[in-house]
């Protein structure tokens, strides 16, 4: 934000950046410009985090083992059950559910329980991804695509009726000229925020059955974390040819494909 421009002296003063911002020192080159992946990533560093669970699991019991068998036998016994049945769990959740999102289109899952595991594996899929040197902007571009995947997957269970729309403050004139004129005529709620902040007034307001959200991957990536468990997220990440948080575009493409979903799911219910 603007009181960190002192420490940051590169940061234009023409911008006033987002708390997910705070830490970018003004430096183009300090922004990863190939952040479009795909959901594989995503699915990829989640199982990675899954194995390495498992693998923790079984190290933790191998080591615990002989001193719990000398005091209790049938107390080791249990603990024994607990983590194989946890572990064969996870691994059995993990390829399901990539199986039956990828290849079908439908998750085999509730909702909440699916929403659940996948927002838990973010912030570990993050930490990981960092450590082969891939950005959390492009992490977090194939987390929304997984996303948007598991909120489609719902397509006949979730009422669009009460549909807020959430805008970023930085968006260029003409990008937001044009999202709304394709908004006209539609009965959905549009609020501009300028951040998480009132992105979480707008919805306790609101008070929304589905939401579709356009902002940075890192907005993006919070407020899905924040919400998405009880309100259902549809996000479209934003392009950033000036840096974040100043006339920023949208890829009008992914609006419309995520418009035609819940214009047709409107038909279903």
């Amino acid at each position: 934000m603007l009181k960190n421009q002192a420490d940051h002296p590169n940061i234009t003063k023409d911008r006033k950046l987002g708390d997910e911002w705070a830490d970018w020192d003004g430096r183009a080159e300090k922004i990863d410009p190939n952040i479009e992946a795909g959901m594989s990533l995503f699915f990829i560093l989640a199982t990675v985090i899954v194995l390495i669970f498992a693998l923790i699991l079984s190290a933790g019991l191998y080591l615990i083992k002989p001193r719990i068998d000398q005091f209790n036998p049938a107390a080791m016994d249990l603990i024994e059950w607990f983590v194989i049945v946890s572990v064969i769990g996870f691994l059995v959740l993990t390829v399901t559910a990539g199986i039956s999102l990828f290849k079908f289109g439908r998750s085999l899952f509730p909702y909440k329980c699916l929403a659940k595991f996948v927002l838990g594996l973010l912030p570990k899929a993050v930490w990981l991804g960092s450590k082969f040197g891939i950005s959390r902007d492009r992490v977090g571009n194939s987390f929304i695509k997984l996303n948007n995947l598991i909120t489609k997957s719902y397509a006949g269970k979730l009422d669009a009726d009460r549909l807020l729309v959430l805008l970023p403050r930085c968006l260029k004139k003409e990008a937001r000229s044009h999202i709304m004129d394709k908004l006209e005529g539609k009965t959905f709620k549009v609020l501009t925020v300028s951040g998480g902040e009132e992105a979480r007034e707008a919805i306790k307001k609101c008070q929304p059955t589905l939401i579709l959200a356009l902002a940075c991957e890192r907005d993006l990536m919070s407020g899905i974390k924040d919400v998405a468990e009880k309100v259902p997220v549809l996000a479209v990440p934003n392009k950033r040819p000036e840096g974040p948080c100043k006339n920023t575009d949208i890829r009008m493409a992914e609006l419309e494909d995520a418009l035609a979903f819940i214009t047709e799911r409107g038909k279903l219910n």
